[in-house]
């Protein structure tokens, strides 16, 4: 198989691809890491699989996916991120991907999705099933981190404000945002404040 990785932690995505190039029936591993150079990557080379982050700085990948099967149309499509939200996880499967694992499976989690793979099939790992088995009242978990940003948000700073205020770089903030707005399923911060404070998040 001819893989490529789109992710744009490229220390991540390059341990990723170095790991699987060792496997058996593993030809390549190209990364990629906007989802500008994944459309060309795609264009060009056309992987047998594609594993996708979904945050990039130049847009969201579940909403890329036509667009990117555009480029490819016979490339499989998974999703490898760290999101493990129920919304989020069904955004994905509604665009019909072939997988969903989440980083925190680690190289035993690439293993069986590689096993499957190569066996034609497709694969949703344990941790994904299991919150998609969860009854949709289950609270929306946010890290310390997380929380403090949303704070910042709905108090009306900046990304920049926040930024100085916390110590963090630009990029660092501007990340944290699109993960929480990834996780409370909502396109702008504005519906993000507000469904936080709904939710009583903040």
């Amino acid at each position: 198989m001819k893989l490529l990785i789109a992710d744009d932690h490229v220390m991540l995505a390059e341990s990723v691809s170095e790991y699987l190039e060792k496997q058996p029936g593993v030809e390549s591993c190209l990364v990629s890491r906007t989802l500008a150079e994944t459309k060309e990557l795609l264009a060009t080379e056309h992987p047998d699989v594609l594993l996708l982050d979904i945050a990039f700085p130049d847009g969201d990948g579940i909403d890329a996916i036509p667009e990117l099967r555009k480029q490819s149309p016979q490339t499989k499509i998974v999703m490898l991120t760290m999101y493990a939200e129920e919304n989020v996880i069904r955004r994905a499967l509604d665009k019909k991907v072939n997988g969903y694992v989440l980083k925190s499976g680690g190289q035993a989690e690439l293993q069986t999705l590689v096993d499957y793979l190569q066996a034609g099939e497709d694969y949703i790992c344990k941790e994904a099933k299991q919150v998609l088995g969860k009854k949709q009242t289950d609270a929306i978990w946010l890290s310390p981190r997380e929380r403090e940003v949303l704070r910042l948000l709905a108090e009306g700073k900046t990304t920049k404000e926040i930024a100085n205020q916390l110590f963090l770089s630009f990029e660092t903030v501007h990340s944290y945002t699109k993960y929480l707005r990834q996780k409370l399923g909502v396109q702008n911060v504005a519906a993000l404040v507000r469904v936080a404070m709904e939710q009583h998040l903040c």
